[in-house]
């Protein structure tokens, strides 16, 4: 190396070795190169750095991650170290680590997050959990909802909603698009990702619509895929194949229909799509429900008693002395 570098100092232009390196006429980036190539052939040694200083930030870091998995998720030495080992990017889990302590997370749901699924938390970057969770404490839908979505703690929910997100942004949406639609319908954490997976390739796939209608429609996803919407597509699909459908078919009438109309407008005009539909609807409608079990009536009716001469007698005496 030191050979090759005093080859390049002789081969220099002699303007280069001559020229003052306060010099005005020189511009600052010449005068930044001439130093950088004056300290090279001066030290050459200076740019290698010996082994030591390549291990003290190492094991500073490693020692500082210790500590914050410690105080942020309650790891022991011998957790961390195992955690460590297996996760690529420590400096990206440190960064993680001091966020979630600074939202005050209790530490066994970190702790949680980290053993049951450490690449959704650790795909995040910085300042997505803090949204996350934001978008979580606000949501917008009925409590049972709500409390399941919950259930397993606010960090392990934003790890779900991230992974639902990512997913639509694969199948085309923006993460912004995407995003809304789980803040619009978050029943949609509350299925697996494979169901929400199936539903976005039924939609694209079998239905023809393209993923950007989900945006509109978000409830798409928060809805029972084999109860509700694959026999209604059944019964689409079978009366456009015999010329019964007038009017194009939308994302409307598979989603904000109810059964009983869905029924009456595409069902009821064609008695062979009853058995399409899933089962005869007009029978089950038309069947009278019974308010009490059989012979429950005999337990409300009022026993009789036989009246007797000192009964009629006593009821007299009652009567007379009320007047």
């Amino acid at each position: 190396m030191a050979f090759a570098l005093r080859a390049l100092h002789h081969r220099l232009p002699r303007s280069l070795h001559h020229s003052n390196p306060l010099s005005t006429s020189a511009s600052s980036h010449d005068l930044r190169e001439l130093l950088r190539i004056q300290r090279i052939l001066g030290d050459p040694a200076a740019t290698t750095q010996p082994p030591q200083t390549q291990q003290r930030p190492l094991a500073s870091s490693t020692t500082h991650l210790h500590r914050l998995l410690h105080r942020a998720a309650g790891l022991s030495t011998a957790e961390a170290t195992s955690l460590l080992h297996r996760v690529p990017n420590t400096h990206r889990l440190g960064h993680l680590l001091q966020e979630l302590r600074g939202l005050r997370l209790p530490a066994d749901e970190i702790k949680n997050a980290l053993g049951s699924d450490p690449d959704g938390l650790l795909s995040m970057e910085p300042g997505e959990p803090s949204r996350l969770i934001e978008l979580l404490d606000e949501l917008r839908c009925r409590a049972p909802i709500k409390d399941q979505v919950l259930s397993h703690g606010v960090l392990s929910a934003a790890i779900a909603t991230r992974r639902r997100v990512e997913l639509l942004h694969e199948r085309g949406l923006s993460r912004r698009d995407a995003l809304r639609v789980i803040s619009v319908e978050p029943r949609a954490i509350l299925y697996s990702l494979e169901d929400v997976e199936r539903k976005v390739e039924f939609l694209v796939g079998r239905m023809g619509f393209e993923i950007g209608w989900l945006v509109e429609y978000p409830e798409f996803l928060g809805i029972n895929l084999d109860r509700s919407i694959v026999p209604r597509h059944n019964v689409v699909e079978y009366l456009a194949s015999v010329g019964g459908l007038g009017d194009p078919i939308e994302m409307r009438h598979y989603v904000r229909f109810s059964r009983l109309k869905f029924y009456n407008l595409f069902v009821k005009p064609y008695p062979e799509c009853e058995r399409i539909f899933g089962g005869l609807v007009r029978e089950r409608k038309d069947e009278v429900r019974r308010q009490h079990p059989v012979g429950l009536w005999k337990l409300f009716k009022p026993a009789k008693y036989e009246s007797t001469e000192e009964n009629v007698k006593d009821m007299k005496l009652v009567v007379e002395s009320l007047h």
